[in-house]
């Protein structure tokens, strides 16, 4: 793909499909608009029909506007087929001090659980909703602290891998590639008592790293060179 300066997102929900343009570089918002779009996200009942009329009437005002061809998005879906799993893991820790290896092993851990007892899933967002360290309760990874035992708690937003592979087909008729998948009902919890003007800014803000408890899921191919550097975003 070519070099761009905008990024856009496209949010489907059953009843609407709403497309926004970002500038890279300030993530200025060039480009809002709405469109009734019904369509059906079931995951067994799969019907694209309206949704593809309204992209391919659509590509040109994108296109126009930003000047660049569209050639990727960043797809964010509102589906009642998503599911959250949650998982929590146990360390002995040995009265040593917590390192970010060792929540990241564990991470890592109980991301393998979830790809070998759901195979039909596929994991979109992963995120720590709390540590305990030493029965107490922290909302925040406290570093470099002695303890004998430590948790997390984590939870995985998964899309069924059909849906995943359905809209992939979608877009790629299109010659549009998709960056990533992002969980509209995720998205709008960080929407309450924000200055967001549209839900595409919202996972425009996820994108960003808004989220500090959030994992950076890393595509496979980057996972063997620097995956633990890039696990979450605040390691960076």
């Amino acid at each position: 793909m070519s070099k761009k300066n905008f990024d856009i997102y496209l949010d489907l929900s059953s009843t609407k499909l709403s497309i926004a343009a970002f500038e890279k570089f300030d993530s200025h918002n060039i480009f809002f608009k709405e469109y009734d779009c019904e369509t059906n996200l079931n995951k067994d009942k799969l019907n694209f029909e309206n949704v593809k009329k309204t992209i391919e009437k659509n590509i040109f005002e994108i296109e126009k506007k930003t000047g660049e061809f569209l050639e990727d998005i960043y797809l964010m879906v509102e589906t009642p087929e998503s599911i959250s799993i949650n998982l929590s893991l146990i360390k002995d820790n040995e009265g040593k001090k917590i390192e970010k290896r060792n929540i990241q092993y564990l991470v890592q851990d109980a991301k393998q659980q979830i790809l070998r007892n759901y195979h039909n899933e596929k994991i979109i967002h992963i995120i720590i909703a709390n540590y305990v360290i030493d029965n107490t309760s922290y909302n925040y990874l406290p570093l470099n602290i002695n303890c004998n035992k430590f948790s997390i708690d984590i939870k995985f937003i998964c899309f069924p891998k059909n849906l995943i592979k359905k809209l992939e087909e979608l877009f790629n008729s299109h010659q549009i590639f998709i960056n990533k998948f992002i969980c509209t009902h995720y998205a709008k919890s960080f929407m309450e008592n924000t200055l967001y003007t549209n839900i595409c800014e919202s996972g425009l803000k996820l994108i960003k790293g808004i989220n500090k408890q959030e994992v950076a899921i890393v595509p496979r191919k980057l996972e063997k060179k620097g995956f633990f550097e890039r696990l979450f975003h605040f390691f960076k």
